[in-house]
């Protein structure tokens, strides 16, 4: 977005109707667009190439704008004739582009232009990730690098697979309230002649679609709300989370901390009400109804790098998984592990409580990747530590 642009005018300059925009981004209000703003295109506005008898769908990819990017840099980059990609388009040759805007390449010359990035050789980026999801990114390159990852602002880290070291990869973790737009991946390194190079891709995000619910807090716990009780053991838990162990130290998906016949009371993302007061929160893991005393376990191994009781979590364990990864597991009756301590999948960590900010006797397991809340439960369902 532009100072003086309207979704209309955007709606009618690539062809697609408001309602498609709308859908495409997510937005609650069409008429509260902000200078900056980046909007997804349905793909459907792409130009249709059927009536070009010199190029067929499968003759064409779709390539994204990047921040700055010209139709004359995109031709440069990918090697192609100015010529080319204004009639492909349907652009003239100085047509304003916005970050991550669809356009159609040859496909040969799409997959030479991925190759021109130096010793990086591929790429893998997800084209789409929902609020509060973990998606990875995927590199192959020529020789051993030091790669460096920016994703949307937040440093992220590059493992190499165990049996083929030119390939690495990393976590892209979603926070859970983004809002649904287009965010930016970069990737860089040092090249043996001492130049910093980075390519950046644009990720979609979409919504996630969470629901809402409101907790009454029993009498004597709403005290805990206190900002400055909040502030000071938030302070403690980040602390302990921050530390990235460069190596994965899981292989397989995790599996539950309680057994399978403890429902979900409250899932991941859910956004919260206390006490019949304004939305203004959103829950950070996944609950668990399970009656005091029942067994927690860990979900993998990992090394336990926090076990004591704290005021808002009650008593907590955080166990620390390697690349990023740590869970919290709160509100336990009993705590069986020590900081330091390395443990197993399947290790008791503790018992199922109802201490601290809690409303009865559960397991709140909490997952954070790079101090990131994402789903839990994302890592049971799918191989994530797995990489194709």
């Amino acid at each position: 977005m532009v100072a003086g642009d309207t979704l209309g005018e955007i709606a009618t300059r690539y062809g697609v109707s408001v309602e498609a925009l709308v859908a495409a981004n997510g937005l609650l209000d069409p008429n509260q667009l902000e200078v900056g703003q980046v909007l997804v295109i349905p793909s459907a506005a792409l130009p249709d190439q059927a009536d070009d008898p010199g190029l067929t769908a499968a003759d064409t990819t779709v390539v994204r704008a990047r921040p700055g990017d010209t139709l004359a840099a995109i031709a440069a980059r990918y090697g192609q004739p100015l010529e080319t990609l204004t009639s492909l388009n349907a652009l003239g040759d100085s047509a304003r582009l916005f970050p991550g805007q669809p356009l159609l390449l040859p496909r040969a010359a799409a997959t030479a232009g991925a190759l021109r990035f130096g010793a990086v050789q591929a790429v893998q980026v997800p084209d789409l990730l929902r609020q509060g999801r973990t998606g990875r990114v995927v590199v192959q390159t020529k020789r051993p690098l030091e790669l460096r990852g920016l994703w949307n602002d937040l440093p992220i880290h590059f493992t190499p697979l165990p049996d083929d070291p030119l390939r690495q990869w990393a976590y892209l973790p979603v926070p859970a309230l983004i809002a649904p737009s287009s965010y930016w991946f970069t990737l860089s390194y040092t090249a043996a002649n001492g130049l910093a190079l980075h390519q950046t891709w644009p990720v979609a995000v979409g919504e996630g679609g969470y629901l809402s619910e409101i907790l009454a807090l029993p009498p004597d716990r709403g005290a805990l709300l206190d900002p400055a009780l909040i502030q000071a053991e938030l302070e403690k838990v980040v602390a302990a989370w921050s530390p990235v162990t460069p190596q994965l130290l899981w292989t397989h998906p995790f599996s539950r901390p309680v057994g399978l016949e403890y429902e979900t009371t409250s899932p991941f993302g859910t956004r919260r009400s206390y006490d019949g007061g304004p939305i203004s929160d959103y829950h950070a893991g996944q609950d668990f109804g399970a009656p005091e005393g029942v067994p927690i376990v860990s979900p993998g191994d990992g090394v336990v790098v926090l076990a004591e009781p704290l005021t808002v979590r009650g008593n907590a364990v955080i166990v620390d998984y390697g690349l990023g990864v740590y869970a919290g597991f709160w509100h336990l009756s009993e705590i069986d592990v020590t900081p330091g301590q390395t443990v197993k999948t399947g290790d008791r960590l503790g018992l199922v409580g109802n201490t601290g900010l809690s409303t009865g006797a559960h397991l709140h397991w909490e997952l954070r990747i790079y101090g990131v809340a994402v789903d839990p439960m994302q890592f049971v369902e799918e191989p994530l530590a797995y990489v194709p």
